[in-house]
């Protein structure tokens, strides 16, 4: 696997997380950030990849840890690539998703630098969409909470000695609120097209353009 995640064993720090989201978002995220689902509302981006009924369970699964509220008052980030919901995707999983995922874009920052600027950040174990899981707003926990040496991993599927490991692939970084577009350090794309697009849509955006690295690998 090539991409900003290879070895993760122990966690690296800084330690990178990442947002997905489809090239055709970017000029209203580069010009308004990235919102939580609570602030955003349904339909207000021109192409969602997210399942409706998933975002629906995150508007009502409490956050267990300060500063509270609900798992869509926060921006979920990945601490890998291929997650098991871009695997879905891809398959043709959620129908509400007609594209093509190699259109999708990683938006990666860091958890120290969200930190550093003040962010509030909330840590989960595995999918912040299940009501079991674990929540952490502290940094120190962070090593022992998340399964990293199953992020390291390109094939994260259950086995039968251990039917959890999907779920716990999905360990999120949940930022209350939003994300400001200074934020992005760094946007991952599928090929040499993809990232002229994503040029030419940020510069016609006026936007700031952040470093852009070709991943093929990360992508199914």
């Amino acid at each position: 696997m090539t991409g900003w995640q290879v070895e993760l064993l122990p966690r690296r720090v800084p330690t990178s997380i990442a947002h997905f989201t489809h090239l055709d978002n970017l000029a209203q995220i580069a010009v308004a950030g990235l919102k939580c689902d609570s602030d955003m509302g349904p339909g207000q981006l021109v192409r969602e990849a997210g399942e409706p009924s998933i975002k629906e369970l995150r508007r009502q699964l409490p956050v267990t840890v300060e500063p509270g509220g609900v798992v869509a008052d926060y921006v979920p980030f990945y601490f890998a690539p291929r997650s098991p919901m871009l695997f879905r995707l891809a398959k043709g999983g959620v129908p509400t998703f007609t594209g093509d995922t190699h259109d999708l874009v990683y938006l990666v920052t860091t958890v120290e630098s969200l930190l550093g600027r003040g962010r509030s950040l909330v840590y989960t174990d595995r999918n912040a969409a299940l009501s079991y899981a674990e929540h952490s707003n502290d940094l120190a926990r962070l090593d022992e909470l998340v399964d990293w040496p199953l992020m390291g991993e390109k094939i994260w599927t259950n086995t039968p000695e251990d039917g959890q490991r999907k779920e716990r692939r999905m360990a999120e970084c949940l930022v209350h609120r939003e994300v400001a577009w200074r934020d992005i350090e760094t946007i991952y794309v599928f090929d040499a097209r993809r990232r002229d697009l994503v040029v030419s849509t940020l510069e016609a955006a006026d936007a700031r353009v952040p470093s852009i690295s070709v991943s093929a690998g990360l992508y199914f």
